[in-house]
Parts: C-alpha cells; structure tokens; sequence
C-alpha cells in the first residue's frame, strides 16, 4: 500500500498564514478565525449540551445568535488564502461578511479586485442567506422529509420573516424559496443576456452574482463603480430595478398575488395593500424630487435624467445599495432625499431593511387620527390594532436611537465631514450598502461602529432589544397617573 502523501490540513494552511501574518494583522486575525471554527462546529455539528442550551433561548436570542454564527463562518472563509488575492486585514473580512449577512453592500476592500471566485463565491452565499433568512432553506429540507418543524423553529422563522400570526409558516416557507428561484433564476437569464452584449467579462458569473445581489437587496457589485457603467442602459436598469423591489416589497406580497391568480379572485390583504401603496408613494415622489432638485442629473437628457432619479430612488427605498450616479457628487437636497428612502427602507418579511413601510405607515396612521380626534387608529379604511402600533413606534423609535448613537460614534472617531457620517450611519443601520466614498478610510472603530450598525440593521433593533432584555411577567400592577404630553 503506498504511503499517504503529507498534504498540510486547512487548519494547518491557515496557523501557518497565521504565523507569517503581520503582528497587527495577527491580533484580529487568531479570535476571529477561533470565532469561525467555533461557530462552524456550532452550526454544523451541535453537541447535545449546546442543543439543549439553544433551546432555552427565546426567538429573538436565537435569531440574533443564528446571524452572529453565520457572521464568524464567513469571516473565516473569506480569511483563507485562496479566497483572496494578496493579504488583507480580518477586520475588513470580517467587515465584509456582515456586509453580506446583513445585505447592506457596503465595503472596506474592492470585491472584483481582492477576491478571488472563491471568495466571491462565498459572498453571494452569505448575502442568500441573509435575504432569505438562516433557517429558511434547512427548515424546507426538514419538510422536505415529512417531518414537522418545532415549535422553536417557527418561533425564530416567525421573528425573522415579521408575518402576520395567521400565516401558515410551513406553506410561506415553501413560496419563499420558490419565488426566491424564480426571480434570481429568470433575472440571471436576462442579465446574462445583456451582459454578454455589452461585452462584460465573464457575463454568466456577472449576470447570476448581480441577479442574487440584487433580490436580496444587497448591493454588492462586481463592478467597482456598482452600476454607473449601465447607467443609460434600460435593459440593466430594469431587470435590476424590478429585482431589488421584488426582494425589497416582501413575500407576504408575493404569496397575496400567488393566491390572486390561482383563486381567480381578489385576494390581497390589508398588509399587501399597505405595502405596495406606501412603496410606490416614495418611488414617484423621491423620484420627482431627484428629477427636479438634484443639480448631478440636470445635465442629463430626458430620458437618462428621469431613470438615473428613479434608478437612485429605487436602490435607497428597497435598501439594495446599487448606484448609477455618484453618490459623492449629490447635493444636500439630494442627499436628503435619498436618507429619507432610506430611513423608510423596504417592508416586513422581505429581504431589505428601513424602519420598514408597514410600521411608516401605522405611525402616520396613528398621527392623523390623533389630529382628526379619533380613539382608534385608522389608515386605508381599516382599523390597525394597538398591539401594533406601539410595536412600530417602539421599531421606529430604536431605530433611530441607534442611528445617533452611531453618529455620534463615528463623530468621535473619524476626521470627515458630519453629513459624510450621517450617510454612512443612515445607509449601515438601514442596510443599504450608499456610501459618499469614506467607508474604505474608516478607522477600526469606525469599522466596528459600522458593523454593529448592519448587524442591527439586520436583525432589528428591537430584535436585538427583546433578545436582551428579560420579558415582563407581569408581576405587580403599575400605579396608575397621567402625563402631560
């Protein structure tokens, strides 16, 4: 029998580049790539102590550790040599792949330039899983083989996917992952299509990484200037277009229409409605006002001026991140239009981020009954439950603590511009992946900061805020008094 070659082990490739690292490289790089092989094992092959330990821990724990896991693999895949060309920093591996994870799109490190197939590759995974969600494709396997899921698995499918409580998780799973394959699929073709007209290089890879990046409203680009080669292009602006609002208005829409054609009848809930009239409210109005106030495409003709308003419009409110015109160059009008698509974002049980437009809509909802002297809340004719409202200004309300909070951040730790800060932050918490240019320049705090800001763009603020804090049992009344408001 010959002998077995001596080939080194990953583990034993990976100490050995860890060894040869720089010593600042080296301090991120060893409790990072630890991070990764625990959190590998964790997913991939759980021991029973730590099953029972999961089980204890409510969804919104679960949810926000699941994210974490899948966090520290992808910064370890993307740290092995061959998935990079050169050497880089694990902080903007690490960067990146909660980039991914969390769809936001922004990034330290030229993807096209630093990473190899391999490391793209892995990018284009973490960026799937985190638009469909982490449990999303093993819970279809588990009914795949008849089995039920748990009641813990519906718990964290439920908090991660925000469905209404009378949605049948085991048929939503299975529309999720169908639409999800429909829509990548049939917009890969039609990119591909484009692509190898245009000449792009390697157009199938291009059109199948750009298809994904954009239904999951991630923002990654194999271009280094996102998608401002494609700016006068109607087919590319389109196909991506439609992509990143198919991913961004939510499969609660999609399973609505699913039902609408198969019954031949009506079937759009009070839910979808709201979804699709508030998204297209800030399509047409921040389209106008880009046409109209944004000096950049003034110089534009017709045509290109109204589809880089809309295309920029589009890529803020579904939170996917692509642009077409130079962000730097905006205006402050601009700018603030585009920060307020952002901040309303994209809707529940989608891919995108925001404040999402369901809780936008039941807190102007809340405000014009309140001006109009009613006790009840009303918006499009339909009662919205309490329960819900103060679940959207609490939403709301973390949310926007966190963008301060990271501004201020950011403030005490970088030397650019406060408007350069406040986008940066907007676009990080909002999952958008927009920057004004500074994101490479950023200092480890300032990395740091940004990426707890995706990763609570992602998981939610209030996820987080319920995963930390212990509920009320309700023990003890609470003395009633009023309060001047």
């Amino acid at each position: 029998m010959a002998p077995r070659e001596n080939r080194p082990t990953d583990s034993e490739t990976l100490s050995e580049e860890l060894n040869t690292a720089r010593p600042g490289d080296r301090a991120w790089r060893r409790p990072l790539v630890a991070a990764g092989r625990v959190a590998s094992w964790a997913v991939m092959a759980p021991p029973r102590a730590s099953l029972r330990v999961w089980s204890r821990l409510r969804p919104a724990q679960q949810l926000v550790l699941g994210f974490g896991a899948y966090s520290a693999i992808g910064t370890a895949l993307l740290s092995l040599p061959w998935s990079q060309h050169g050497r880089a920093p694990v902080i903007d591996h690490a960067f990146n792949a909660v980039s991914a994870i969390s769809t936001t799109g922004l990034t330290t490190i030229s993807v096209p330039d630093r990473y190899t197939f391999a490391g793209q590759l892995v990018l284009l995974m973490m960026f799937q899983i985190g638009g469909v969600g982490f449990m999303t494709l093993s819970s279809l396997l588990i009914l795949a083989r008849g089995r039920r899921l748990s009641d813990q698995r519906l718990g964290v499918l439920k908090t991660g996917f925000s469905v209404p409580r009378y949605f049948v998780m085991q048929h939503f799973l299975v529309h999720v992952v169908v639409f999800t394959a429909l829509c990548e699929a049939s917009g890969a073709l039609l990119l591909w299509w484009r692509f190898a007209a245009l000449g792009v290089e390697h157009p199938l890879w291009s059109a199948v990484f750009h298809s994904v990046s954009a239904f999951a409203t991630a923002g990654f680009s194999l271009n280094n200037d996102s998608m401002a080669a494609f700016a006068g292009d109607w087919p590319v602006n389109l196909v991506v277009g439609v992509l990143c609002y198919l991913g961004a208005i939510g499969f609660i829409v999609a399973q609505d229409a699913w039902y609408s054609i198969r019954l031949r009848e009506r079937m759009l809930t009070f839910t979808s409605r709201v979804i699709l009239t508030t998204t297209a409210a800030v399509f047409v109005v921040g389209t106008l006002l880009l046409f109209f106030l944004e000096p950049s495409v003034h110089g534009l003709p017709m045509g290109r001026r109204l589809l880089a308003s809309a295309f920029q419009v589009m890529t803020a409110s579904s939170t996917a991140g692509f642009n077409t015109i130079p962000i730097g160059s905006m205006s402050a009008s601009g700018l603030v239009v585009v920060v307020i698509a952002m901040l309303i974002g994209a809707s529940p049980s989608g891919t995108g981020g925001g404040i999402k437009t369901t809780s936008v809509s039941a807190i102007l909802g809340n405000l014009c009954s309140v001006m109009r002297g009613r006790t009840e809340i009303v918006w499009l004719g339909h009662e919205i439950p309490l329960v819900r409202v103060l679940y959207a200004f609490a939403a709301s309300s973390l949310y926007l603590l966190g963008l301060c909070v990271g501004v201020l951040v950011l403030c005490c730790t970088e030397r650019q511009p406060f408007i350069d800060l406040v986008f940066e932050s907007a676009s990080a918490i909002g999952t958008v992946g927009l920057s004004m240019g500074i994101t490479g320049g950023l200092s480890v705090a300032g990395k740091l900061t940004v990426i707890a800001l995706m990763f609570a763009g992602r998981c939610g603020p209030l996820t987080i805020g319920l995963a930390l804090l212990r509920p009320d049992r309700g023990e003890g009344r609470p003395r009633g008094d009023d309060l001047a408001v």
